[in-house]
C-alpha cells in the first residue's frame, strides 16, 4: 500500500482488494473531516449567537447611559438655576449634586453589571 491516499494513486493500484481498502479508508477520512467541519460550524454558530446577545446588551446599556446623561444634564441645568436664584443654598446644592452624581454612577454600574459588561 502506498503512503499517499490521493485518488490518482488509488486508481493506479493494481490489486483490486487493496484499491477497495484504500478507497474505503479515503471515504472514512472524508466522513471524519465532514463531521469535524459540522462541529466547527456549529461552534461558530453558537459563538455568533452569543456575540449578537452581547451586542444587544451593549446597545441596551448604551441607551440607558444616554438617557442617564440627558437626565443629569437637565438636573445640572436646574441646579444651576437654583443656585443663581438663591445663593444661600449653594452648599446644599453642592451636596445634592454630589449625591446625584453618586446615584448616577451607581445606576450606571448597576446597568453595566446587568448588561454583563463586568
Amino acid at each position: 500500500m502506498a503512503d499517499s491516499d490521493d485518488l490518482h494513486s488509488i486508481a493506479k493500484e493494481a490489486d483490486a482488494v487493496v484499491r477497495i481498502e484504500r478507497i474505503t479508508h479515503h471515504i472514512q477520512r472524508i466522513r471524519e473531516d465532514q463531521h469535524a467541519m459540522r462541529a466547527a460550524i456549529e461552534r461558530m454558530s453558537e459563538a455568533v449567537t452569543r456575540l449578537a446577545l452581547v451586542e444587544e446588551r451593549q446597545a441596551m446599556a448604551s441607551t440607558a447611559i444616554e438617557r442617564l446623561a440627558q437626565t443629569l444634564e437637565k438636573l445640572d441645568e436646574r441646579l444651576r438655576r437654583l443656585e443663581v436664584a438663591d445663593p444661600m443654598q449653594t452648599k446644599a446644592a453642592e451636596w445634592v449634586q454630589s449625591a446625584l452624581w453618586a446615584l448616577a454612577a451607581a445606576v450606571v454600574m448597576f446597568v453595566a453589571g446587568k448588561a454583563g459588561l463586568f
